[in-house]
């Protein structure tokens, strides 16, 4: 790790965000296409309901967690002109959501997370003070283990990926339209059939067979009236 470098990026989490609400609503979705589809009952509609998010859950929110990192690091790249070389890394999620969210940290080499950090001090140098002085100022309620200038933080190539990671914010701080260039919902819609618990699975193989016979019949049916 001594040639890499850790940096933490913008992520809203999995709770109470647009990506939470983004489940939420494919989950309702899929509810509606499997209830016409399938014609489910209210029951079997309830089981699948019930289903979503029981199984398979770390790696359905690593995935997504991987597809927003991949897709944040190549909208940062285009829009700076820079070759970050950068991959995700991993995901944190707290204990508890009361004053934290999942975070998000990616991997890059040194060199490019010094070069980062020097295209953010030529563009946004002034933008880029007021931010580390919002993040790391010590107030009621919350206290700082980070100086709060720029210039008590020193050499770029020490800086820790809380650091790097508020680089990364700058694009936030300046509420920069890079933010709506991205999304993960293909993601996140590929995905949520893999967290189905077992019940639901074998539910919905049970109405998918009904459905066939169904529709099979449907075809005799006409066969013999054209007959």
């Amino acid at each position: 790790m001594e040639n890499k470098a850790i940096a933490t990026i913008p992520f809203q989490g999995f709770y109470n965000s647009l990506y939470s609400y983004a489940i939420e609503g494919e989950i309702e979705s899929s509810l509606d296409w499997y209830t016409e589809d399938y014609e489910l009952t209210e029951a079997q509609r309830e089981t699948l309901a019930n289903g979503y998010l029981e199984k398979n859950t770390s790696e359905f929110y690593r995935n997504v967690s991987r597809d927003y990192a991949e897709a944040f690091i190549y909208e940062i790249e285009r829009d700076t002109g820079l070759s970050l070389d950068a991959r995700f890394e991993s995901m944190e999620s707290p204990r508890e959501y009361n004053f934290q969210t999942d975070r998000l940290f990616i991997e890059l080499p040194k060199a490019s997370a010094v070069a980062f950090v020097n295209y953010i001090l030529e563009n946004h140098k002034d933008e880029f003070r007021n931010l580390i002085a919002q993040r790391f100022t010590s107030r009621d309620g919350f206290w700082s283990n980070y100086k709060n200038t720029l210039e008590a933080w020193g050499d770029p190539s020490e800086w820790d990926y809380n650091q790097l990671g508020t680089c990364f914010e700058i694009f936030e701080y300046l509420e920069h339209e890079i933010y709506d260039s991205y999304n993960i919902y293909e993601s996140i819609s590929n995905g949520l059939a893999d967290t189905l618990s077992d019940a639901a699975d074998k539910m919905l193989d049970k109405c998918l067979e009904k459905k066939e016979i169904r529709e099979a019949n449907e075809r005799a049916q006409l066969k013999l009236a054209f007959a």
